[in-house]
């Protein structure tokens, strides 16, 4: 099932979809446009995942929508998730957009910024957003209960459903379980949302559903803190229900929070599963989907996604060594004529000395590079140069920007293209 904002404006989307054994799992996915900027593009991702990524009954056969407003999308129902919040916290500051939102729909304008007639764009999305994570985990547990996992996944999230419930099918559902990729904030350790996570059915029973009020009483909490991903993993782990961290720091991660072109390729995580793609754009999941289509009939529908398929499907075809008003994100190692001039052994250097530096020209970042046998990519704007042990694709910046970007395209075909990878225990 899925539970979330579809209603174009401030969507928070958020899925239940039953999976493993097509029963077993309810997804939870949320979007929160209006946090930013312009909402047209977020309000066609929904439409997007429904006929790609969630259009596939046999993956995701039963699918639910909540909102912060009744609606319809394309058929499908959506539920206010914040419905049944205390009226004080509807008459709070944080709500306006909430309580707008219902004047515009009834009025005949669209949350939209197409610039069309009868388009009224209420901005502050993101302070609902915090909100309606406990009420929608509240409404699973209550509606839903007696599923193996919940997953949640923002509307922005590209999940590799195979690879990803292959996954899960390996983890003790039976037992309270929290899996996430780590965030931390306020000295408190938490799964981050946007990459996604899964809460265990037992975890969810013995919070959510052992105490039908879960929700109502951290409504005070919420409104001091900024995530809602946070607020959740507090109330959960008030329950005894802490994050997993059996996989931290194991050399891959199996939830992350980068679009295609940020994903550092390395050594490290050439051959560790990846079960998602974040911040992705309507074209993206588009993109997206062709590819893992094109993935699973290559492999006879058995395949887990790999980073290195990431990889040689978007990266591998525009692989060049440079490119001008780029950046890759190199950042393992950084030089700079600033960072030596309080370093003791530089800071007396010479003309020459200092003209053989990686920061003097993009041609001495580059040879930094190639001396450094770990390193497959390098980066030079103005007088700074940065290396690293990754690959990342990177993108365009503007023109105003000089900056070289770089990459040791034959080392990578050598130490990334030439590794053989061994079977996943999944």
């Amino acid at each position: 099932m899925v539970i979330g904002y579809l209603w174009i404006g401030f969507l928070v989307t958020v899925f239940l979809v039953m999976a493993l054994s097509e029963n077993g799992i309810i997804l939870v996915d949320r979007s929160a446009a209006a946090a930013t900027g312009p909402l047209l593009q977020e309000g066609q991702r929904m439409p997007m995942h429904m006929s790609t990524t969630l259009g596939n009954k046999q993956l995701t056969p039963n699918v639910v929508y909540y909102s912060d407003i009744d609606d319809n999308i394309n058929g499908n129902p959506v539920i206010d998730s914040l419905a049944n919040v205390s009226a004080a916290l509807k008459a709070s500051p944080d709500f306006v957009l909430y309580n707008k939102a219902k004047d515009a729909k009834n009025d005949n304008l669209y949350q939209e910024s197409g610039s069309m007639e009868g388009d009224s764009y209420l901005p502050g999305g993101w302070r609902l957003d915090k909100y309606k994570f406990l009420p929608m985990f509240q409404h699973a547990a209550i509606h839903h209960p007696g599923k193996k996992w919940y997953v949640y996944m923002e509307d922005d999230n590209y999940f590799f459903w195979e690879t990803l419930y292959a996954w899960l099918a390996t983890l003790d559902a039976s037992a309270p379980v929290f899996v996430g990729s780590p965030a931390f904030r306020m000295g408190e350790d938490f799964a981050h949302g946007g990459s996604g996570f899964a809460i265990s059915g037992t975890a969810l029973a013995s919070s959510f559903g052992a105490d039908p009020l879960l929700a109502s009483k951290w409504e005070s909490y919420a409104a001091e803190q900024c995530c809602g991903d946070q607020v959740l993993s507090h109330a959960l782990r008030e329950k005894g229900v802490e994050r997993y961290k059996g996989l931290d720091g194991g050399g891959w991660a199996a939830l992350q929070a980068l679009p295609t072109w940020r994903l550092g390729f390395g050594d490290w995580n050439w051959c560790s599963p990846i079960m998602n793609i974040h911040k992705v754009h309507q074209a993206d999941i588009s993109k997206l989907f062709v590819f893992e289509n094109e993935f699973m009939a290559k492999t006879e529908g058995k395949g887990r996604m790999r980073y290195k398929d990431i990889f040689e499907y978007f990266f591998s075809p525009q692989l060049v060594a440079s490119r001008s008003e780029w950046d890759n994100y190199a950042s393992s190692k950084s030089f700079s004529s600033s960072s030596d001039s309080y370093a003791p052994e530089y800071k007396e250097a010479t003309a020459a000395q200092r003209a053989e530096r990686p920061w003097a020209s993009k041609e001495k970042c580059k040879q930094a590079c190639v001396e450094w046998e770990q390193c497959l990519s390098w980066k030079y704007a103005d007088d700074a140069c940065s290396l690293a042990h990754t690959a990342a694709m990177g993108q365009r910046i503007d023109a105003g920007i000089r900056m070289e970007s770089g990459w040791m395209v034959e080392r990578i075909r050598k130490v990334l293209g030439g590794k053989e990878c061994g079977a996943l225990e999944f």
